[in-house]
């Protein structure tokens, strides 16, 4: 298997042409590798990572897509490995965490909200090429909207914290899932992806990035685990939720999962996500801000 993706490359370039056309494309990447400080011996990999599908200016390689893809199933396995091997460091000296619990703090981390945050943390978003001016737009939403929280709080994190946390009891303040461009969660993953063939297939080296930018997040969901509003719904309504069958779009751009929860007494609820279990927690999400708001089953 390692052959395999040591033998695929992130380009067709063989032309001069081509070759001046990633060196133009990439002019400006290096104040990027040092913000996430990995330095690409490959930068095909990282023009790949951030070209959105619109960019037709880009001949030289494919758009993010299957990078994405790579870089989801690395994170989330690295992830799980860190609060695996953290758990057992955890429980020497505090209570050992559920396995339920685990869960929800890795699907925390790994959520749109989360990483969106992330990526313009750490100016993922300004390296983005595309073409598309609706999504330009979304992005320059989001950041707003993140500027103005952090003046108001005057602490970026805290507002990642709030954002990004799964607690349905958490203030106004959360975004809902749709107004978070899901592109920025997926040049994190791409870019993961990126750096994992860069360095000849490197779990450390992926992990050697993302540690430092999740560190503070980690730490904060061991101390105070998130509760995965699926399983809160169904605690708290317990035999009257009941969740429709996924219904799955593609427009060869972005793949969502829609998804509607039935809640008796309540009414009917729906979320959408880049998965069913993304899906299944939005929904989840506005019907809990729904039976809080009429305090139902909330006491």
């Amino acid at each position: 298997m390692s052959d395999y993706f040591q033998s695929l490359p992130p380009a067709s370039l063989s032309t001069n042409d081509a070759v001046e056309q990633l060196n133009h494309l990439t002019q400006g990447f290096e104040i990027f590798e040092e913000t996430i400080g990995y330095r690409f011996q490959n930068k095909a990999y990282l023009l790949q990572a951030l070209t959105h599908s619109s960019y037709h200016y880009n001949h030289a390689t494919e758009c993010y897509q299957r990078l994405e893809f790579l870089g989801d199933a690395i994170l989330d396995y690295l992830i799980t490995k860190h609060l695996y091997n953290l758990e057992d460091h955890h429980h020497q000296n505090h209570h050992r965490l559920s396995p339920g619990a685990l869960t929800d703090i890795r699907s925390s981390l790994v959520c749109n909200a989360t990483l969106a945050h992330w990526a313009v943390e750490y100016n993922y978003h300004k390296y983005l090429k595309s073409l598309s001016p609706e999504l330009f737009y979304l992005i320059d939403k989001f950041v707003k909207t993140i500027q103005e929280a952090e003046s108001e709080e005057g602490d970026a994190k805290s507002f990642q914290s709030d954002a990004s946390s799964n607690h349905s009891d958490s203030d106004g303040s959360d975004m809902e899932e749709a107004e978070i461009p899901k592109v920025l969660s997926d040049i994190v993953e791409s870019v993961a992806g990126a750096i994992y063939l860069d360095s000849g297939l490197s779990l450390d080296a992926v992990w050697g990035v993302y540690y430092p930018i999740m560190k503070q997040q980690i730490e904060l969901y061991v101390i105070n685990p998130p509760i995965s509003p699926i399983r809160e719904l169904l605690e708290r309504q317990p035999g009257k939720v009941t969740f429709s069958k996924c219904d799955i779009s593609d427009d060869n751009e972005d793949r969502r999962v829609k998804v509607s929860v039935d809640v008796e007494g309540a009414g009917k609820f729906h979320g959408s996500g880049k998965n069913s279990r993304l899906a299944k927690m939005n929904a989840a999400k506005k019907a809990l801000k729904q039976l809080k708001k009429s305090d139902i089953g909330l006491e």
